[in-house]
């Protein structure tokens, strides 16, 4: 048997409850994946979209609110996020960097594998401390 890989919807499902079928089939998947000792993997791009969705419209919740819960559904054994230790610094660290999840996500990956961040956004540099403006380079 294959990787099992969270879509996004299926977290979203688990967080918000909703709607209530749809959430009680997540969560009883679940339990069975847990009891045949299966794990089901969570890519920091589910992560983000999950973050976007749950910021939005219909859910409406703040970057604290929505950092947490994700943050604590990730720490069900049944959960293997991919590039953990980023993806949780980046949950930690989103709530006051004033920047969207996946720049944070990014500063948090840069710094966690020694790399540097290109990029002509001025919040990022604000935020981060590797982080290079291609306009203002020495060559």
């Amino acid at each position: 048997m294959g990787a099992l890989i969270a879509d996004a919807n299926v977290l979203l499902r688990l967080v918000t409850r909703a709607p209530e079928p749809m959430f009680r089939a997540a969560r009883d998947y679940l339990l069975d994946l847990e009891a045949q000792g299966r794990r089901l993997k969570v890519h920091p791009m589910h992560m983000a979209e999950a973050v976007y969705v749950l910021e939005g419209e219909v859910y409406g919740l703040s970057p604290e609110e929505a950092a947490r819960e994700l943050g604590t559904l990730l720490t069900a054994r049944v959960f293997e996020p991919l590039d953990e230790a980023v993806l949780m610094r980046a949950l930690q660290a989103y709530p006051g960097a004033g920047l969207d999840f996946p720049d944070v996500f990014l500063l948090a990956w840069a710094e966690e594998y020694g790399g540097q961040v290109v990029s002509f956004d001025r919040g990022l540099r604000k935020v981060g401390t590797s982080v290079i403006d291609p306009a203002a380079a020495e060559r």
